[in-house]
Order: structure tokens, then C-alpha cells, then sequence
């Protein structure tokens, strides 16, 4: 009983240090993991968030949640080290400015095109891409990735477009052979589509990597590892046919894979 009297007065602690802090959530357009719908901002990754904050803090209203391009609420939450922003690659630049929980998705970065598309035969990445005419989204972490990868002076034949949209409708219509992009986002597009997500493919993965949420360096150190072991505890099976974690991924993708 006297372990839970602290663990229960550590949680109120957490609680009323979180409140007077006035969080805030920042969220980046990046359907599943968060986006506008009907004038509400709703997504994976803030379901996640609230679930990992079950024991700590009421949902988020949605006058706390601000939706906004990258570099914007990157800014914000740098300014408010008390905020969340969701969703964010781990990138070696970024690691010390939060701390990290997750990870809450592992996407596959690499060449997506419709399955008709024949895609060259090479060793490495360069010899695949150099023929091909490719598209980015300008700024996101797929496209940072991707330069990191093949270098800024790669000489390829790549039409950098300001939205997912604008690249899902090019890749749709024949304008390019390829978008390099992460397949969950592209999934979910599909399936909210009502379009067939067997009729593309993921033709190349470059790298797979992790999504995580950023926790602002002045939230409580006991509220982060609460909140860490409520993500943990998740993703264990839970006697349902899987666990919560695949269940809040299911209405989202519904069980759809871009396969290779």
C-alpha cells in the first residue's frame, strides 16, 4: 500500500507540474499520425499521445492542438519546452532539443511506384534512381533522408512538390515513375481514397525508420518514463487477437501493407 501511496502521489505531482505548465501539442500535416478532418485535428500519433498520458492529464481539447507546417512547429515546440510535436524521424540534429517517445511507428523510406513500373537493375540506390523521374515533398524528413543518403549534388531527375497530395496525384496520373516517400502515409492515403493499395509497391527501400513523438526537455523527467512504460504497455498482446496498439493502427490502415 505504501508503493502505491507514492507511485499515486508521484502521478498528481506529474499531473499538477503538467497543468500549470499550459501544454500545448503541435502536430505537422502527415496523415495517419496527424491531420485535419472536418475541422477536428485527430490522428495515430495523438492517439497514442493520450493513451501514453492516460494516467496523467484529461485528452487534449482541441484549442490546444495546433496544426501547422513543419518548420512552424518545429519553432513552436522549441519555444515551449513544456509542448509535444508529433511526429518526427530521430534525426542525429534533433536529438538533444527533446526527448524521445517511442517509437511509435518504424516506416520504410524508398521507391514507390505502381506495380506496371519497371524499375532499373543496379547495386546501389543511384543506379536504380538515375533513370527514373522522381518526386519529393519539400522539407519533410523522407526528403532530409534522401539527401543524406545520395547527397545534394546528385544529378537526378527529382520535381520537389510543396504537398503529399500534389505527389500521390503525379505518381497516380503517370506524370513520374516514382515517389520517394515513407509507405505508411501513402497507405493511408489510399485506403481513405478508397483506391487498391496491391496496384502499387514499395520497389526499393532506401532505410527503414522510426517515428516518435518529441517531449519538450521541461516536462517532468517521472512524467516522460509514466508515459514511456504507458506506450510500452500498448504494444504487448492483450489476449484480443493482437494488442491496443495494433488495434488504433487498424483504424488507420486497415490491416493494408504496401508490399515490395
Amino acid at each position: 500500500m505504501r508503493f502505491q501511496a507514492f507511485i499515486l502521489c508521484g502521478i498528481i505531482s506529474v499531473m499538477s507540474s503538467l497543468i500549470a505548465g499550459e501544454t500545448s501539442l503541435y502536430a505537422v500535416p502527415n496523415p495517419p499520425f496527424s491531420f485535419r478532418d472536418k475541422g477536428a485535428v485527430k490522428g495515430l500519433s495523438i492517439d497514442l499521445l493520450e493513451a501514453s498520458l492516460a494516467t496523467i492529464r484529461p485528452r487534449f481539447a482541441q484549442e490546444e492542438i495546433e496544426l501547422e507546417a513543419l518548420n512552424k512547429m518545429y519553432d513552436e515546440a522549441l519555444r515551449h519546452p513544456k509542448s509535444f510535436l508529433v511526429t518526427m524521424v530521430r534525426l542525429k540534429e534533433r536529438e538533444q532539443q527533446f526527448n524521445w517517445l517511442g517509437p511509435i511507428a518504424t516506416v520504410r523510406l524508398g521507391l514507390i511506384t505502381k506495380r506496371t513500373t519497371d524499375i532499373p537493375k543496379g547495386q546501389t540506390t543511384m543506379e536504380i534512381l538515375r533513370p527514373l523521374k522522381l518526386a519529393t515533398i519539400k522539407e519533410t524528413s523522407s526528403e532530409k533522408l534522401l539527401f543524406k543518403e545520395i547527397g545534394e549534388k546528385h544529378g537526378l531527375n527529382i520535381t520537389r512538390v510543396s504537398t503529399p497530395i500534389q505527389a500521390y496525384k503525379m505518381l497516380e496520373y503517370g506524370r513520374i515513375d516514382a515517389l520517394i516517400y515513407t509507405d505508411v502515409p501513402f497507405v493511408y492515403y489510399l485506403v481513405s481514397e478508397g483506391q487498391d493499395v496491391s496496384q502499387y509497391r514499395m520497389a526499393h527501400v532506401i532505410l527503414n525508420t522510426d517515428y516518435y513523438i518529441c517531449v519538450g526537455k521541461e516536462v517532468p523527467k517521472e512524467q516522460f518514463n509514466i508515459m514511456q512504460a504507458q506506450l510500452n504497455r500498448l504494444k504487448e498482446p492483450d489476449g484480443k487477437g493482437g494488442s491496443m496498439y495494433d488495434r488504433l493502427v487498424s483504424n488507420y490502415l486497415n490491416g493494408a501493407v504496401l508490399k515490395p
